[in-house]
């Protein structure tokens, strides 16, 4: 890890988490809000279509982590660096995490996920928060794609929060493939949603949601 990135992530998980009734916010960042609920709620179902082992990687609000509870899988393991959020995640999920349907593992992804074994999980969620301006710029998934292989069972699915409000661009396919999936396996479906005029942050009426095979 460069001394760039370790600063950059020092300084995030000492910024202050902010949860209101409709949002989340870090320090004066905008996380998540609760008008991401149906996208969420998809991304959710497609993480779970494989049943097993899913990993979500981020909390933000917890909706996804909700959702993913409802859905008939075997092992739900959530990753989460901010201690704030982290506290959310143990006060909201607790009789999960007390039963183990949950498991809470804490820190940033790159230095949890090598602790998890490769090919041992059957679907992945990842919407995480960009740390630093190379994640602003081209996206934190595009970071984790190569790590979500090796993780992944053969057949198993990825989605994220994809930042693309009508179709997956070229860097997608391209990244994905370096990472190893193949471009017959990458799909997506477009999702309509309604930002909410106080707290808008996507300036679109639809995101989309992939669906990516091992």
């Amino acid at each position: 890890m460069s001394e760039l990135a370790a600063a950059s992530k020092h300084r995030w998980s000492n910024l202050p988490a902010t949860y209101d009734a409709h949002s989340l916010t870090i320090a004066q960042y905008p996380v998540m809000a609760d008008w991401e609920r149906p996208y969420m709620e998809r991304l959710a179902a497609i993480a779970a279509s494989q049943g097993g082992t899913v990993l979500e990687v981020g909390y933000g609000m917890g909706i996804s982590a909700s959702a993913l509870q409802a859905h008939d899988i075997d092992s739900h393991i959530v990753i989460e660096c901010h201690p704030d959020v982290i506290a959310q995640c143990v006060v909201t999920h607790r009789s999960a995490l007390t039963s183990g349907s949950m498991h809470l593992m804490t820190g940033y992804w790159q230095d949890v996920t090598p602790m998890l074994a490769g090919a041992s999980i059957d679907g992945i969620l990842f919407d995480t928060f960009p740390v630093s301006q190379e994640e602003m710029t081209i996206g934190t998934h595009m970071f984790f794609f190569e790590e979500a292989y090796r993780l992944l069972k053969p057949g198993g699915v990825l989605t994220y929060f994809s930042s693309e409000p009508t179709t997956l661009g070229a860097l997608h396919y391209e990244r994905l493939e370096q990472a190893g999936f193949e471009r017959r396996n990458v799909h997506f479906e477009v999702c309509p949603v309604h930002p909410s005029d106080n707290f808008r942050y996507w300036n679109y009426s639809s995101i989309v949601a992939p669906t990516v095979i091992k």
